[in-house]
C-alpha cells in the first residue's frame, strides 16, 4: 500500500473579553501539546495562533484555514464568544469539531471564567439547526490536549478522517464482473463516488487473461512463482504448472494496478477462471492481499472497499475476506471460512497447504487450484464492511480461536464478539445480520478499530447497523436500531 497522506488539521480559538479566565495562555499550550503529536499521529496542523475576537478576524482564520487546504478544522471555544463566528468556518463546508474545556479558576472577582461548554452548545446547535446548508456531522470534544477524555476523542477522529480522505479518489479495479447469481453484491458506481469517493474501474476478463497468457519475461514469472512460496507456505509439488498460471496472472494484475492507479480488487473468481484457463485463483487472492492490494473474490466491490478501509484504518495491515458458514451455540463462536483466498502472513504456526481447490476436483480430470489451506492465527479481530448501496455499515469484534477444528480452506472461530462493547451471542449475531438483509461477506483485519471504523462511516453519513437481540418470532426487515 502506498504511504498515506496526511490529515490537515486547522486549529482556531474564538473568545470573548468580558470572560477574564485564562483563555489565551490555555489555548496556547494547547495548540503546542497537539503540535507535538503530529507526526506520531499522522497528522499536518496549522493553527491560527491569534485568538479570533471579532466577525473579521473569524473570517480571516476560515479563509486562511480553507486556502492552505484543511481537511479538519478544529474550533476551540476558549471562551464564549459570538454565535456570528461559526457562519465563516461553516460557509467552508470543512469537517468541524468543536471543542469545549474545563472551566479552570474563578476570575478574580469569582465570576465564570469561560463559559467554554456553552460555546461548544450554541455552535452545534446552530449548525444543526440553523445553518442547514452546512453539510457534515459535527463532533464535539472536551477537556485540554492532553487529558485523557480529549486524547481518546481525538485519535479516533484522526484515524478515522486520515482514512477517509486517504479512500477518496482511489480506484477499485471490478475484473470480470460479479460472480454469477451474487447480484446482492452489485453496487451502483455513481452512489459509490458520492458516499465514499471511490472510482470502480471495470477490468475485461478476456484481457486480463490474454496479457497473463502472452507474457514473455519469464524470469520475471519465476520470481513472482518465489514469492507465493513463503516460508510458512507447503505447495503440492504436482500442481506447479497452477502456481505458473497464477504467477502469470499476479504480473498482469499488478501491472493494471500500476497502469490504472488501483488501490484494491474484486476479481470475480469463478467460473471463467476455471473454464478458461484451468486454475482456481485463490491463492493469486492470497498473494494480492499479502502484497497490500486488497484483493475480493467474487467480484464483490463492497467487500473490496470495505478490505481497503480497514486496511487504512489500520496502516496498512492485510486483510482477509470470509464468509460465516455456522454458529456454535455452546461457546457463542461463528465459523468464518472461505475456499483460500487469505494471506499466508494471517495463517497460525502451521502454516499454509497450497493445494487443489477440492470444490473443483473431478475423478476423470487434472485437479484445479491453488488455493490457502490455513487456520487463522489467534488474536483480536475486526470484522466491518459496508452494505452494497453503501448506506449502512456493519461492525464487531471479536477473537479468533485457531484451536477449534474446522475444514478445508481459510478458516477461523470468532469467539468472544462484541458490538458496541457488549458481548454478542452467537444467534444474536445471526439475528442482526439477517434481519438486516447484510450480504454474505466479512471483511476482517487484526486489531480493534470498531470505533475508528464506525466515525469514518460516520462522516461519510453512512449509518451503523445495530446489535439486535435474539427472538423466535419474526422481526421485520431492513431493521435498522
Amino acid at each position: 500500500m502506498a504511504a498515506l497522506r496526511k490529515l490537515k488539521i486547522g486549529v482556531a480559538g474564538v473568545m470573548c473579553t468580558p470572560f477574564r479566565g485564562e483563555k489565551e495562555r490555555y489555548f496556547a499550550e494547547d495548540w503546542t501539546a497537539l503540535s507535538g503529536q503530529q507526526e506520531a499521529a499522522g497528522f499536518e496542523l496549522k493553527v491560527i495562533e491569534k485568538g479570533i475576537y471579532t466577525q473579521e478576524e473569524a473570517q480571516r482564520a476560515a479563509d486562511e484555514l480553507s486556502q492552505w487546504g484543511a481537511d479538519f478544522i478544529l474550533l476551540q471555544s476558549s471562551s464564549f464568544a459570538a454565535g456570528e463566528f461559526i457562519r465563516p468556518f461553516a460557509a467552508t463546508q470543512i469537517r468541524l469539531g468543536l471543542w469545549g474545556v474545563p472551566e479552570g479558576e474563578p476570575s478574580s472577582e469569582g465570576g465564570l471564567p469561560l463559559n467554554s461548554f456553552t460555546g461548544v452548545n450554541l455552535y452545534n446547535s446552530l449548525l444543526q439547526t440553523r445553518l442547514k446548508e452546512y453539510p457534515h456531522p459535527v463532533k464535539w470534544f472536551f477537556g485540554h490536549a492532553e487529558s485523557p477524555s480529549f486524547q481518546e476523542r481525538f485519535n479516533i477522529t484522526v484515524q478515522a478522517l486520515r482514512a477517509l480522505v486517504n479512500l477518496r479518489g482511489s480506484r477499485v479495479g471490478l475484473a470480470g464482473g460479479v460472480a454469477p447469481g451474487f447480484d446482492n453484491l452489485t453496487v451502483d458506481p455513481g452512489v459509490l463516488k458520492n458516499k465514499l469517493g471511490v472510482e470502480v474501474v471495470e477490468l475485461d476478463f478476456d484481457a486480463v487473461l490474454k496479457r497473463a497468457r502472452t507474457l514473455e519475461d519469464q524470469k520475471l514469472i519465476d520470481t513472482v512463482k518465489a514469492s507465493f512460496i513463503q516460508p510458512n507456505v507447503n505447495l503440492n509439488a504436482h500442481l506447479t504448472g497452477q502456481l505458473e498460471k497464477l504467477s502469470r496472472l499476479q504480473v498482469a494484475y499488478s501491472q493494471l494496478a500500476q497502469e490504472e492507479g488501483l488501490s484494491a480488487f474484486a476479481i470475480s473468481c469463478w467460473p471463467r477462471f476455471q473454464s478458461d484457463y484451468g486454475v482456481a485463483v485463490c491463492s493469486l487472492l492470497g498473494q494480492l492481499n499479502t502484497l497490500g492490494v486488497p484483493a475480493a473474490c467474487e467480484g464483490d466491490v463492497p467487500a473490496a472497499v470495505s478490505m481497503l478501509t480497514l486496511s487504512l484504518l489500520s496502516n496498512g495491515a492485510v486483510t482477509t475476506l470470509m464468509d460465516l458458514v455456522t454458529l456454535d451455540e455452546e461457546d457463542d463462536s461463528v465459523l468464518l471460512w472461505h475456499f483460500g483466498p487469505t494471506s499466508p502472513l494471517l495463517a497460525d504456526e502451521r502454516g499454509v497447504r497450497m493445494s487443489s481447490l477440492w470444490l473443483f476436483d473431478q475423478p476423470d480430470s487434472q485437479p484445479v487450484g491453488l488455493h490457502n489451506d490455513l487456520i487463522l492465527k489467534g488474536g483480536k479481530v475486526t470484522v466491518a464492511g459496508f452494505t452494497a448501496d453503501f448506506e449502512r455499515a456493519l461492525v464487531l469484534e471479536g477473537e479468533i480461536d485457531p484451536q477449534k477444528p474446522s475444514y478445508k480452506g481459510s478458516s477461523g472461530w470468532l469467539k468472544q464478539i462484541h458490538m458496541r462493547g457488549k458481548r454478542l451471542q452467537a444467534m444474536a449475531l445471526a439475528e442482526t445480520l439477517l434481519s438486516n438483509g447484510y450480504q454474505h461477506h466479512y471483511p476482517l483485519v487484526y486489531g480493534q478499530v470498531e470505533n475508528a471504523f464506525l466515525e469514518m462511516a460516520a462522516w461519510a453519513d453512512i449509518a451503523e447497523i445495530s446489535p439486535l437481540n435474539y427472538t423466535t418470532y419474526l422481526k421485520p426487515q431492513g431493521t435498522i436500531c
